[in-house]
């Protein structure tokens, strides 16, 4: 690839583009449509939601698209329509802006490149226009049209000088429009012709086709005017798209009245099913009611009468009598179990502390002497209580050992040389104590590190650092995240956050 000002790899430097600030919920099919509307386009690493990096095939090609991208506002998409938009931001970092700002000085703009921007940026708006569609929440990219020949046979010398951006703007939707009216006319002729195939299939597998009251071929061969009307009917098109749509009429006429039988059937069951339910409901009512009824219209004196509590006291203890004895019997299982099982759990308790009375009087070997002691009330002698320290992971040692090491430090000033002496392989095996990271305290580092390797700040790639940091990852994972955006300045950048990580407040 070469543009008239340098070699090959520079180009290819030049010629790749950051490209931030996308708005929620557009997909990389809607940012490619948008590049390849600029012309020139080869490829784009989304690194994430609000970022990504876009590579094109010359040097025009991305001067084209940062003047036509950049500060264009994209709608929200997908499940996240509604949200509030961005504007795009399309740059190129700091050392690419001054080759690029060299190779325009140096470039001579044509006709062919006022054509191709105006172009480009009707192309654009249309793609702008299909992603504001309600209906394409799926993020699909929109139709691509090719424009054919005939409408590109407009010369530069028939617009005039002052309104050629204008005019060419407006030759770009035309054509636009145009393509898209075609493809709309030869989807509608399509979806016709198979109406029509589908109906010619329904005519020849529908019964009446294969039914006695067919003409017989003899009486046809007798008959030539017959012979001859069926002629004319079959080479008329006309006269067979009306037969096919009659005999559609009649097999959906008859579908419709078959569907409107079997809908008034089931209507009657589910009428004769729910009646049946009321009736059956209703007599229920009626005879709790009456129950209801009859229980409310009892005097006190025939109420008093049934109950034997009041009539007959003392064969009404007698019956009793039974059902209290069952109680308590149970209550006293219940008590002798609970009993029972006090004086196990206390048998057990006791032979354990046997066990262990050895150790406590130290025959136990390996036993440190200054182990604390515990004796139990039940005069069993003392027990020692052994402790270790459970397995740690080599990172949390790492930075344990690296405090220790800080305490010892006379001052502040020793502490921040002994972090910033530490080699890179040792830094980033280095776990931080998340539970005491401010990050709030480490996003003006992440911000300065980027600012000074991209040479601006770039808050999307700020806040995905943030987000890893957060999910508490490694080093490594940082660097992944920023070596898409600065190259091998990625891993400085890593190493600044780090120490500030493992730094103490002053």
């Amino acid at each position: 690839m070469s543009d008239g000002s340098g070699g090959s790899s520079q180009n290819e430097a030049a010629s790749t583009v950051f490209v931030g600030s996308i708005s929620p919920g557009v997909s990389d099919r809607w940012l490619v449509q948008l590049f390849q509307a600029c012309g020139g386009y080869r490829s784009f690493k989304r690194v994430s939601k609000a970022f990504g990096f876009a590579d094109f095939s010359t040097l025009r090609d991305a001067l084209r698209v940062l003047a036509v991208l950049h500060d264009l506002e994209l709608p929200s998409m997908g499940s996240e329509r509604g949200k509030p938009t961005k504007k795009l931001i399309v740059r190129a970092d700091e050392k690419t802006s001054a080759f690029l700002g060299e190779f325009e000085k140096t470039m001579v703009r044509t006709d062919a490149d006022s054509l191709q921007d105006a172009a480009a940026r009707a192309r654009v708006d249309y793609v702008i226009q299909a992603m504001s569609n309600p209906n394409a929440e799926s993020g699909d990219e929109p139709e691509r049209y090719e424009i054919p020949s005939h409408l590109k046979d407009l010369s530069m010398s028939e617009i005039p000088v002052n309104r050629r951006k204008h005019v060419l703007s407006e030759i770009e939707k035309f054509r636009l429009g145009a393509v898209a009216s075609d493809a709309a006319d030869r989807k509608r002729e399509l979806e016709l012709e198979r109406q029509r195939a589908a109906a010619l299939a329904m005519r020849h597998s529908s019964p009446m086709s294969n039914s006695g009251s067919a003409t017989p071929l003899s009486k046809m061969r007798d008959t030539p005017d017959a012979s001859d009307h069926t002629s004319t009917a079959a080479d008329d098109p006309e006269v067979t798209d009306e037969r096919n749509e009659a005999d559609r009429q009649r097999v959906e006429a008859s579908r419709r009245a078959r569907d409107a039988r079997q809908a008034e059937h089931a209507y009657l069951e589910r009428e004769q099913a729910r009646l049946a339910t009321w009736a059956e409901h209703t007599l229920t009512e009626n005879a709790s009611a009456r129950s209801m009824e009859a229980w409310l219209n009892l005097d006190e004196d025939t109420e008093l009468a049934r109950e034997s509590f009041w009539t007959d006291r003392r064969r009404w203890i007698q019956r009793r009598a039974e059902a209290r004895r069952r109680e308590e019997e149970a209550d006293r299982a219940d008590r002798d179990a609970e009993k029972a099982e006090n004086a196990e759990a206390k048998r057990q308790a006791d032979a354990f502390l046997a066990e262990l009375a050895p150790m406590a009087a130290g025959h136990a070997p390996g036993a440190p002497s200054s182990a604390p002691s515990w004796r139990p009330s039940s005069g069993a002698p003392p027990l020692k209580l052994h402790v270790r320290q459970g397995e740690m992971l080599p990172g949390v040692q790492r930075r344990l050992d690296l405090e220790q090491k800080m305490r010892d430090a006379p001052d502040h000033a020793h502490v921040i040389r002994l972090v910033q002496s530490l080699p890179r392989t040792e830094l980033w095996g280095i776990t931080p104590a998340w539970t005491r990271v401010d990050l709030a305290h480490i996003a003006p580092t992440i911000d300065a590190g980027i600012a000074a390797s991209f040479g601006e700040s770039v808050p999307d790639l700020q806040e995905a650092v943030l987000d890893k940091l957060r999910e508490h990852a490694n080093a490594q994972d940082v660097a992944d995240v920023l070596e898409p955006v600065l190259d091998d300045e990625a891993a400085d950048v890593v190493d600044q956050v780090w120490r500030a990580l493992l730094l103490p407040p002053p």
